[in-house]
């Protein structure tokens, strides 16, 4: 059901064509918000362009951590709502780019909350942070728990976090911060990430081969929930001013172990594979779990969905999006993207 509290509103959205911003974006424009989206580069792998998103919207090509990209949009538009949800979880690209990683994420929110501070203090900020920057603690992991980076992804997080809380405790911005388990869902492109990856190597006729030892457990949040969870807080922000600063959970609250999940994908896809195990991951925490009793609390926040529900419209997605590729092997050969799409020289 389409919320009317959107409806009307202008709301800038970092990282539009991302798997979190992509089912953002078309969650906003479907309940009648007016969407800018900030976008690096036209990736055409993405919801944002492949369902025509791009035109339900207007784009605004740059870097969310250009300074000066930033206050052009402000200036042009009248920015009521901000989620900043630019640069998703990939460890083989941070560990290969970690001061980008900590410029996406850590001081592009520094810089956009000191502008709002200064220019537009009434604009409701959600920050997406992640359940990761708890790093290897005792589960499960609440908000009260200090934080504990260290791979350069979680650390970065955590400095995007903390800035955040700073933000919203000291100068009263009205901005909140989300710590969400493991997204999972349609138009996840990043074929590195597990479920998309293991139902890739099975509709390629393939073992899964995974990159650890399978026994590492994480908690999830399915992408439909996530998104619920970003409204949810905004709005709720926008009428209570005791949650500026605040960083709430969000997850099932089920800690599932990674091989577990590969032989309940193989069973919903009959596949008679056993997965490859390797010794590859590199930092990586051993055990994830977190509690949304905040959440529940203080927001009224109940998941739509379960993992398991979720998992199954999940391979549900997968099989038909491979289904559909005349040619499985080339399933994502880029097209062109119209010329008014194409970012500016």
């Amino acid at each position: 059901m389409a919320s009317t509290f959107w409806c009307g509103k202008t709301v800038l959205v970092a990282g539009g064509t991302g798997f979190l911003g992509g089912w953002l974006v078309r969650r906003l424009v479907d309940d009648g918000a007016h969407v800018v989206a900030l976008v690096r580069s036209p990736k055409s792998e993405s919801q944002f362009f492949q369902e025509g998103l791009d035109v339900r919207v207007s784009i605004e090509w740059g870097c969310v951590a250009d300074e000066a990209v930033i206050q052009s949009i402000f200036e042009r538009y009248p920015i009521e709502f901000f989620f900043h949800a630019a640069y998703g979880a990939d460890v083989g690209r941070v560990l290969e780019e970690p001061l980008e990683c900590f410029k996406s994420s850590a001081l592009s929110t520094w810089q956009i909350l000191d502008f709002l501070r200064r220019h537009r203090p009434h604009c409701v900020s959600v920050i997406s942070s992640t359940d990761k920057v708890y790093g290897s603690q005792s589960v499960p992991y609440r908000e009260d728990m200090p934080l504990q980076p260290l791979h350069p992804y979680e650390t970065a997080k955590a400095a995007q976090d903390l800035a955040a809380q700073s933000y919203g405790k000291i100068f009263k911005l009205p901005v909140a911060i989300t710590r969400c388990g493991n997204y999972f869902g349609g138009y996840d492109f990043n074929f590195t990430r597990l479920i998309p990856g293991v139902v890739q190597s099975i509709m390629r006729g393939e073992a899964p081969t995974l990159r650890s030892n399978g026994q590492f457990t994480r908690d999830f949040l399915y992408i439909e929930d996530a998104v619920d969870v970003q409204l949810l807080l905004a709005q709720k922000l926008s009428a209570d001013a005791n949650l500026s600063g605040e960083a709430f959970n969000f997850s099932y609250g089920e800690r599932v172990k990674v091989l577990d999940i590969v032989h309940q994908i193989c069973r919903m896809l009959d596949a008679p594979f056993d997965p490859v195990v390797n010794e590859n991951s590199r930092a990586e925490i051993p055990h994830i779990e977190l509690s949304s009793d905040k959440a529940k609390l203080m927001l009224d926040w109940q998941p739509s969905h379960g993992f398991v529900e979720g998992l199954n419209r999940t391979v549900a997605w997968y099989r038909q999006y491979f289904e559909e590729q005349l040619d499985p092997a080339n399933y994502l050969e880029e097209e062109a993207l119209p010329v008014e799409n194409t970012p500016p020289d």
